[in-house]
């Protein structure tokens, strides 16, 4: 058993302190040194200390505590598998990150316990002051009549206030950041569930909540995702697709494969390369990259090109049967 002077030192409240105080004050240091949340060596003794103060000041009988022991405690197994709330929020990812995977910093926007009123909503003053409700009186109107002001226990004046720092609430929005493993292949709408890095309880023993982020691909300047395909349009010089060749093309992240053309027509066309688009994740395999072929031919010829143009030319109509049948069959149906 503690000393009544070192209880209310062990768990940082008055020795005259109120009840819910005294619960407040637990499971606040309960939640930090629960061996279950907490492996520090003096974690399990630091505990017991802080078990025994509030046993002490609440009133318990210590062995009621060892087999019951209060809501904060959190010490029966059914409490200490309860979990707090999942904390949702979207995961914008690149196309880039996407593709390559890797490690992301993301903010977590939460609400954390107000650490200046102890989740409590309420702070203690320096100096009594009116009661902001009651104004003095310490009385208040109801249905029934005149009755005790709740908030002053009908003394008209308070050492209590509406905290500041969290308006009352009790709660304020907390900013974290934390260095997310991205996997390669995550698509839009999929989920990443981090476990235990969601909504933390003021209850002692009941763990955080899971974060779960949700997905959402930003849109790129060079490429689109369908499905799993990942498609890009590709502009090209018309007499590269005429003639064949390689044809390099830009990868998300700075990479490029070569395509091989065969020769052809001066048309757009596509082309897919299967297992080269987003890559695959547990059975689902990965998508194509769908090149989209836009021929492009000379805006401003120069006098040299175009001298090509006329050599070229004058061979094709050579024998425009062979070379340009649908041409020939015009000619000489319309120009006999």
């Amino acid at each position: 058993m503690l000393k009544d002077a070192v209880a209310h030192d062990v768990l940082g409240v008055a020795a005259d302190a109120d009840a819910a105080s005294i619960k407040r004050a637990f499971r606040r240091l309960a939640m930090r040194w629960h061996p279950d949340r907490n492996s520090a060596p003096e974690a399990l003794e630091t505990f017991k200390r802080l078990r025994a103060a509030y046993v002490q000041m609440m009133g318990f009988q210590e062995e009621e505590a060892d087999d019951a022991p209060p809501e904060a405690e959190a010490a029966s197994s059914s409490q200490s598998k309860a979990r707090a709330a999942d904390h949702f929020q979207d995961l914008e990812l690149s196309i880039e990150e996407v593709f390559h995977g890797g490690e992301k910093s993301v903010w977590i926007e939460s609400q954390a316990s107000c650490e200046a009123c102890d989740g409590s909503g309420v702070v203690e003053l320096a100096h009594s002051r009116l009661c902001s409700c009651c104004h003095g009186s310490g009385r208040i109107r109801s249905g029934s009549g005149l009755v005790a002001c709740a908030d002053c226990d009908g003394r008209g004046y308070s050492k209590r206030a509406t905290c500041p720092e969290c308006n009352g609430s009790g709660r304020h929005g907390a900013r974290r950041t934390l260095s997310v493993r991205i996997p390669r292949g995550m698509l839009q709408g999929e989920e990443l569930r981090l476990e235990g890095k969601g909504e933390a309880s003021d209850d002692a023993g009941v763990l955080p909540g899971d974060l779960r982020l949700r997905v959402r691909i930003a849109t790129h300047p060079l490429f689109v995702l369908e499905g799993r395909d990942l498609v890009i349009t590709r502009p090209v010089n018309a007499f590269r697709l005429l003639a064949g060749g390689t044809l390099a093309i830009p990868l998300p992240g700075g990479g490029k494969l070569q395509l091989e053309l065969a020769p052809g027509t001066p048309e757009a066309r596509e082309v897919a390369l299967d297992g080269s688009g987003v890559p695959g994740r547990g059975k689902r395999p990965a998508g194509a990259l769908r090149v989209k072929l836009v021929p492009q031919f000379p805006d401003d010829p120069s006098p040299e090109l175009a001298a090509l143009f006329g050599t070229l030319a004058a061979k094709v109509e050579a024998d425009l049967a062979h070379n340009v049948p649908s041409l020939d069959a015009w000619e000489h149906k319309w120009l006999p």
